[in-house]
């Protein structure tokens, strides 16, 4: 079994988290999901998903030292190339606006929703990604899923980056 490598720095001092946010944490790389689990299991603690996409889920393990500093050992799963294009023509690319003050916030999210037909696939991406949203973003702008509202929910496979259809 191989060791994790650490990719920014030592454990100590503010490192930039895969969303563009500091943090206090050192992130460490693990090569395999079984080094992520026995670093895991080593530093009691767990491992969660962070991020996935259609092409890739990422694990991480969080755990805190000794001396109070946090590290975070990550891994990246590459999903392999046939099963990474089933779930993209599974993949909706949601977009939600809301008010904040004067202004009007969108974001956009995409997910791989679960469902019989494709009426329930849109509905259940609508859920998810306002969830979603939600959940990141109501301490920075005020989303909730009370004041989201759905301007497209459009297959991944059909998306074009500027070309709303309603």
């Amino acid at each position: 079994m191989s060791e994790p490598r650490a990719t920014r720095g030592d454990a100590r001092g503010p490192f930039n988290s895969a969303e563009g946010a500091v943090t206090d944490a050192a992130v460490i790389e693990a090569e395999n999901r079984s080094t992520l689990e026995a670093w895991a299991r080593a530093m009691h603690a767990t491992v969660v998903p962070v991020a996935e996409n259609w092409w890739s889920i990422t694990y991480q393990a969080e755990a805190g030292l000794p001396d109070g500093t946090r590290v975070r050992c990550r891994y990246r799963y590459v999903i392999p190339h046939q099963a990474a294009l089933r779930r993209w023509k599974r993949t909706y690319v949601v977009g939600l606006v809301h008010t904040s003050g004067r202004a009007r916030c969108h974001h956009v999210r995409q997910v791989i929703p679960v469902g019989d037909t494709e009426p329930e696939e849109r509905h259940r991406a609508e859920l998810i990604a306002s969830a979603l949203v939600a959940t990141e973003r109501q301490d920075t702008c005020g989303a909730s899923v009370g004041n989201l509202e759905v301007y497209v929910v459009e297959r991944a496979t059909l998306w074009k980056p500027g070309v709303a259809r309603y």
